[in-house]
């Protein structure tokens, strides 16, 4: 597989943030064209700006790719050509962006970097941060308000309705993790290995810890010597429960269930399909109701 790996000093949240130009008295404000890399910085980014006029969000990648297989289209890059702004992950996943923004000879964009102040973590395997910060309820919320507070800057006369906007979208993911955190504290099982080290965030949030990682980087498949190490790590560490994905091989997770007889369980990190605003909330609905299923309920 191949990957963009990218590697670019990280700046802090921004931006030389400028407002559009000024316009006269009674004259319609221009369409702020804002791009978006990856699904949960779209969702968020729809809800912050709900039903507001003028301003266009726009999905760079197509829907169905996962951005650990993208590879930059001539398309894609025409896509970036006239954005005003772009919202990107920025440490990691999206690193493709950049190159491609050169290519497409937009030397204005607004680059908006919500992680640039979001805590974030290191991988398992190597020191490399952990790029999945959006797999996180707190780290959503508060990417959602740095988002809010890019665009206000950069149209003040929508500020009053993107801040109530993005108050509200907050209080929807305080309230689905709020009533999972009530159920995940009585769980049985509070050690879990995960086929890729994307899921920590959302199980530290939850006070559940990682306990190995099946592949060695995400989206590379193990060795038939990683995956022996595994097996002796499950049964090690008495490991019953396995977080995996709908794309990880379904052989491989055979061979850690006939050998170790641990469940198996999908989660998703919310990596392709339709670019929708109420994409990241239903997925993250499934995540915690999956995880109170496999380590609460045992079921």
């Amino acid at each position: 597989m191949r990957r963009w790996m990218i590697h670019l000093a990280l700046c802090p949240l921004l931006l030389l943030m400028v407002p559009l130009p000024a316009r006269a008295a009674g004259t319609p404000a221009r369409t702020l064209k804002v791009g978006v890399t990856l699904h949960p910085y779209y969702s968020w980014t729809k809800n912050v700006v709900g039903d507001l006029p003028g301003i266009e969000i726009r999905p760079i990648l197509p829907g169905e790719i996962d951005a650990g297989d993208y590879q930059p289209r001539p398309e894609d890059i025409k896509k970036l050509a006239d954005l005003d702004a772009i919202v990107v992950n920025g440490i990691g996943h999206d690193d493709f962006i950049f190159p491609m923004l050169k290519a497409s000879g937009n030397q204005k964009i607004v680059i908006i970097r919500p992680n640039a102040e979001t805590p974030q973590i290191r991988g398992i395997h190597g020191s490399a941060v952990n790029s999945h910060t959006f797999l996180s309820f707190t780290n959503a919320i508060q990417q959602t308000y740095a988002i809010e507070k890019a665009l206000a800057q950069l149209r003040p006369d929508l500020a009053a309705g993107l801040q109530k906007n993005a108050a509200d979208y907050a209080r929807r993911l305080r309230q689905i993790k709020a009533k999972a955190a009530t159920q995940l504290a009585n769980a049985k099982i509070t050690r879990v290995v995960t086929v890729h080290d994307g899921y920590g965030y959302l199980l530290q949030e939850f006070g559940l810890e990682v306990a190995g990682v099946v592949q060695p980087a995400h989206g590379l498949t193990p060795s038939a010597a990683e995956l022996a190490g595994m097996v002796k790590l499950l049964k090690r560490e008495k490991i019953k429960v396995v977080f995996s994905e709908e794309s990880f091989p379904p052989a491989l997770l055979k061979v850690l269930q006939d050998e170790t007889g641990v469940k198996v369980y999908l989660i998703s990190h919310i990596a392709s399909g339709a670019y929708t605003a109420d994409k990241f909330e239903k997925e993250m609905q499934k995540n915690v109701d999956t995880m109170i299923r496999a380590l609460v309920q045992g079921s």
